[in-house]
C-alpha cells in the first residue's frame, strides 16, 4: 500500500496552496492508495477526514507536523495542537501516553537551518543529534530536501538502526506523491498507520518525479 506521509494543506497550513480535494484526486490520480495531511501544529478533526474518506472512497490520514526545538517532527497519534515550540523529550512523553509515533521529518533539510556546514558531518557525528534520541524513524526520503540531505539521513538511519519513511512534504498539487512509503498490509486509519509503523513492515523511496 503506497501512502504519501507528509501532505500540507491550505485548510490549516498556511504556506501551502493545497486544496485537499484536490490533493486527494491527485493521489488517486497518480496511483497512491493513501495520503496523510500532517499540518503544521494543528490537527484534522476526525468526522472532517471521515467525511473525505467516504466522498471519495480513499484512505485520507490525520496526522501533525511538531516544531520542537531540535527539529520538525511527524507525529501520528496525538490528537492536539502546538501554539508553540516544544522540546522533543516533551513531545516524546505525550506520544507516549498514548502510543503513538514519532518522525523526524526532513532532519538534514539543513543549510537553512542548521547551517551548510553540517551537511559535511559523517553519519556518525549527524546521529547524535539529539533529535533522533527521541524518534521512531527518519523521514530519509523527502520531495524537498536535495539529495545529499536525503543520502544523509538515510546513513544516520543505518548507523542508529531507525526505519525510513518517506513523504513529499507536499504544499501544491505538483508536489504530491514525490517520496513515499510503501506499506506490506492494507491501512484504513490512523491506529492501523500506527501499528505498521511500530511494526516496520514498510520501506520507502521515491515515487513521482
Amino acid at each position: 500500500m503506497i501512502i504519501d506521509l507528509h501532505v500540507h494543506t491550505k485548510v490549516f497550513s498556511s504556506d501551502s496552496i493545497l486544496d485537499p480535494e484536490e490533493a486527494i484526486q491527485e493521489a488517486k490520480g497518480i496511483g497512491l492508495d493513501g495520503i496523510c495531511f500532517t499540518e503544521h501544529n494543528k490537527v484534522w478533526d476526525e468526522e472532517q477526514l471521515h467525511k473525505l474518506n467516504s466522498k471519495w472512497n480513499f484512505p485520507v490520514l490525520g496526522g501533525v507536523e511538531v516544531d520542537t526545538v531540535e527539529g520538525h517532527i511527524l507525529v501520528f497519534g496525538l490528537r492536539r495542537e502546538f501554539p508553540g515550540i516544544i522540546r522533543v523529550h516533551e513531545l516524546r512523553d505525550l506520544v507516549n501516553q498514548v502510543g503513538g509515533v514519532m518522525i523526524a521529518a526532513h532532519p538534514f533539510k539543513g543549510f537553512r537551518v542548521f547551517g551548510f556546514s553540517d551537511l559535511q558531518l559523517s553519519p556518525e557525528q549527524a546521529s547524535k543529534r539529539p533529535i533522533f534520541q527521541s524518534v521512531d524513524a527518519i523521514e530519509a526520503f523527502s520531495g524537498r530536501t536535495m539529495e545529499k540531505e536525503s543520502n544523509l539521513a538515510q546513513e544516520v538511519s543505518k548507523q542508529l538502526g531507525l526505519k525510513v519513511v518517506g513523504g513529499s512534504d507536499a504544499h501544491s498539487v505538483s508536489e504530491i506523491g514525490r517520496c513515499v512509503t510503501i506499506f506490506d498490509n492494507n491501512i484504513e486509519s490512523e491506529a492501523e498507520l500506527i501499528t505498521e509503523l511500530k511494526a516496520g513492515r514498510f520501506h520507502a523511496g521515491y515515487f513521482r518525479k
